[in-house]
């Protein structure tokens, strides 16, 4: 009555291949390409961010303690002097210039003679920072003696 058969159900459905087929590995290719293209700017944009608040925390840190360096020995002092090191983190992505001297170009008679110093920082080339803060015509961050920012628009 019924058929042999080696041992197989008649009504047995073939073996399916398990795995992915070609057009479902295209589609996933294209949804994380689609949403690689839209994180990367993201977060390029948040790193660049995050390196100007650690340069700007920075240079308020060395601002700080020139004032203090000011009060104790009558000029502004280097780097050294000042018993600061620039973070690794933040020397990796931006050139720091410090210079120090005095008011001597001053038409104000009171500002004349007067110890000053102006810190600088810019990105380097070839790094994430390379020619940011590129809001205007500047590539650099300052500040000096009187605490003046610029650019505004950046601090």
């Amino acid at each position: 009555m019924f058929p042999i058969c080696n041992n197989r159900r008649l009504d047995a459905r073939p073996h399916l291949a398990s795995g992915f087929t070609l057009v479902e590995l295209l589609m996933t290719m294209l949804v994380l390409g689609i949403l690689l293209s839209i994180a990367i700017p993201g977060y390029k944009d948040y790193l660049i961010r995050a390196n100007k608040s650690a340069i700007k925390a920075v240079m308020l840190e060395v601002a700080s303690r020139q004032e203090q360096y000011v009060m104790i020995s009558g000029t502004y002092g280097t780097l050294a002097q000042l018993n600061y090191t620039v973070p690794a983190e933040v020397s990796a992505v931006f050139d720091i210039q410090l210079s120090t001297g005095t008011n001597s170009g001053s038409t104000v008679t009171a500002l004349q003679g007067l110890p000053t110093f102006s810190l600088t920082a810019s990105g380097k080339a070839n790094t994430i920072q390379a020619g940011h803060p590129a809001a205007g015509a500047t590539t650099q961050l300052s500040i000096n003696q009187f605490g003046l920012k610029l650019p505004i628009n950046e601090w």
